[in-house]
């Protein structure tokens, strides 16, 4: 019964560790790459208009979401690693999202 338990748990914790980290590298990365100067929006001329923001946005997304693995992994115990994986894997379409709601 106890090893039901610890795992409800972790897997109620992973919910919530994963939530408030897509939510805190939601706004950060909005905050720092959504606001430009309306000359260079004007300016345009790239084929996708926010193709830079965008490769930043991804290679950002990568790194965090990367670098929390790796300490995330290191922190629990061995039982528990697979719900760190599947969290990771899940944060991957959860970045396609965020992209259309920041860029839309």
């Amino acid at each position: 019964m106890g090893k039901k338990n610890d795992e409800a748990f972790a897997i109620v914790m992973g919910a919530m560790a994963f939530l408030a980290l897509e939510v805190m590298v939601y706004y950060g990365l909005v905050t720092w790459l959504i606001p430009t100067d309306p000359e260079v929006e004007a300016a345009g001329g790239a084929v996708v208009r926010n193709w830079n923001k965008v490769m930043y946005f991804i290679l950002a997304y990568m790194t965090i979401l990367v670098a929390s693995l790796l300490v995330a992994s290191s922190m629990v115990p061995r039982q528990f690693r697979r719900h760190v994986l599947f969290w990771f894997y899940l944060s991957l379409p959860t970045m396609i999202v965020l992209l259309f709601v920041a860029f839309n």
